[in-house]
């Protein structure tokens, strides 16, 4: 694929000026004028007469598409008790990952486990009702996801009975804990890795051969 970069020359029918112009790439914020979004950081075809955007390369897509994805993206907050913040990081230091950029993502993979497996959710509902669920609520938790999958998970917590944002959340912090910390469930806490990684957390170690594994035993 061919890239333009910022100060290349072009030519482009200008929708403004109307006739043939001579155009530069610049990056700037362009608003879509179809939906109001703006996208900032955005390289464009301006043109050379009137200074308004002429053309769009097809390596600015992905830019807007993103934009766009952003815009119908839904706010969830809710309140947590300490504690539950504190399986947050956890978590995050048992994928070696940075926890401002690991909660979103272990966020979003346990609602789409949520939304997706009726059996969770009936754990995540007895966990979400347990003593360990229960405290003052004095952390705040904010999470930016896909509307869809916002809409799934709460019509799933919903329908096992769970009535509130913070109760989903709380079964599931608790529901990760078990999986990962208490080590319950090998192959979701795998697939979490998985996700971790792509959020900076570091390369799981390969577990020593059994041979080394039987010598430490014996050692100790």
């Amino acid at each position: 694929m061919y890239l333009v970069k910022e100060g290349d020359a072009s030519e482009a029918i200008c929708p403004h000026c109307k006739t043939l112009v001579t155009t530069h790439y610049r990056t700037r914020t362009y608003r879509l004028a179809s939906s109001g979004v703006d996208v900032p950081g955005a390289l464009v075809a301006v043109c050379d007469l009137c200074d308004q955007v002429a053309t769009i390369p097809a390596q600015t897509t992905p830019r807007i598409g993103e934009a766009l994805r952003l815009r119908k993206e839904e706010s969830l907050e809710v309140r947590i008790p300490t504690h539950l913040e504190d399986v947050i990081r956890l978590l995050a230091s048992h994928y070696e990952a940075p926890v401002q950029t690991f909660r979103p993502g272990l966020l979003r993979f346990y609602l789409r486990e949520l939304a997706s497996d009726a059996q969770f959710a009936e754990r995540v509902n007895t966990l979400a009702k347990s003593d360990m669920a229960r405290g003052p609520a004095r952390a705040r938790l904010s999470l930016r996801a896909p509307e869809p999958l916002l809409a799934e998970a709460r019509e799933r917590a919903r329908r096992v009975g769970m009535d509130t944002d913070a109760q989903m959340l709380r079964g599931l912090l608790l529901a990760a804990k078990e999986d990962v910390l208490d080590g319950g469930d090998s192959q979701r806490t795998l697939r979490l890795g998985g996700a971790a990684q792509a959020e900076g957390a570091a390369c799981p170690r390969p577990a020593p051969p059994a041979r080394q594994r039987r010598a430490r035993a014996r050692a100790r």
